[in-house]
C-alpha cells in the first residue's frame, strides 16, 4: 500500500504534507527580508502584519514572479500533481506576521473569495485551530475542532471556520498562498493521482507564443 502524503489529515478541513521544506523556508525567508518586508508592503491590523502581493499592481510584479515560480517549484517538490500552469495568474499571496499573544479570530476567506489555500510556515511554532460552523447562525463560528501546530506546508480549507492564537514568546510568520480557482478536494488530490484545475483546455501555452514569465 502506498504510503500517505499527509502526515496529519482532518478532511475537508486541513492536511499537513509530508514533506520538509526546510531548503524552501530558507530561500523564502531570505526573499522575504530583502524584498518584501518593507514599508510599501507592510499592513498592519489589531497586531496582525500583512504584507500582500498580487498579479494586477505593476509595482508588484517582480515580486508576485519570484512567488509565483517559487509556487510551481515547491508543488513539484511536495509531490502536487497538478498543472499550475493553468491558474499560477491567479494566485494570491499573504505574508501573515504576528506579534507574541496576537489573535486573529476564527474566519472564513469568503472575503477574499479563495477556494483553498497552502500555508507555508516560516518563523515561530505555527499553530492554528480548526472549527465548525456554529448550527444556529452558519456566519458564525461553532465547537473548536482541533488545534493543530504544523512544521510543514499545510493544505487549508480556507472555507470552514480556522483561526490563530500566537500563545508563544516569539513572532510567528507565514506565507499564505490563496488558490483562487483550485478547488479544495482537486488540490488534496493531487498529491495522489494528475489533476487538471478546469474540465477545460486553458488557450495559454508555455510551449508555445511569447515566452511567459511566470
Amino acid at each position: 500500500m502506498k504510503p500517505s502524503p499527509f502526515k496529519y489529515e482532518y478532511p475537508n478541513r486541513l492536511y499537513e504534507v509530508d514533506y520538509d521544506h526546510i531548503a524552501e523556508q530558507i530561500e523564502l525567508e531570505d526573499y522575504f527580508v530583502t524584498h518584501i518586508d518593507n514599508p510599501y508592503y507592510d499592513d498592519v491590523m489589531g497586531g496582525v502584519r500583512t504584507y500582500h502581493i498580487d498579479y494586477g499592481i505593476p509595482k508588484q510584479y517582480a515580486d508576485f514572479q519570484w512567488l509565483s515560480n517559487y509556487t510551481d517549484r515547491l508543488f513539484k517538490a511536495m509531490g502536487s500533481q497538478v498543472d499550475i500552469n493553468e491558474f499560477k495568474h491567479t494566485l494570491k499571496f499573504d505574508f501573515i506576521r504576528m506579534a507574541p499573544d496576537v489573535v486573529l479570530p476564527p474566519h472564513t476567506a469568503s472575503f477574499i473569495r479563495a477556494c483553498c489555500s497552502i500555508n507555508v510556515p516560516m518563523r515561530g511554532r505555527c499553530k492554528i485551530d480548526i472549527y465548525e460552523d456554529n448550527e444556529e447562525n452558519p456566519h458564525t463560528y461553532g465547537k473548536k475542532l482541533d488545534r493543530h501546530e504544523y512544521t510543514s506546508p499545510i493544505l487549508l480549507n480556507v472555507n470552514q471556520f480556522h483561526g490563530v492564537v500566537n500563545d508563544e514568546p516569539e513572532e510567528r510568520l507565514v506565507l499564505k498562498i490563496h488558490l483562487m480557482v483550485l478547488p479544495y478536494d482537486r488540490l488534496v488530490r493531487s498529491f495522489s493521482e494528475p489533476v487538471k484545475c478546469f474540465d477545460w483546455t486553458v488557450p495559454w501555452s508555455n510551449k508555445r507564443g511569447t515566452k511567459q514569465k511566470i
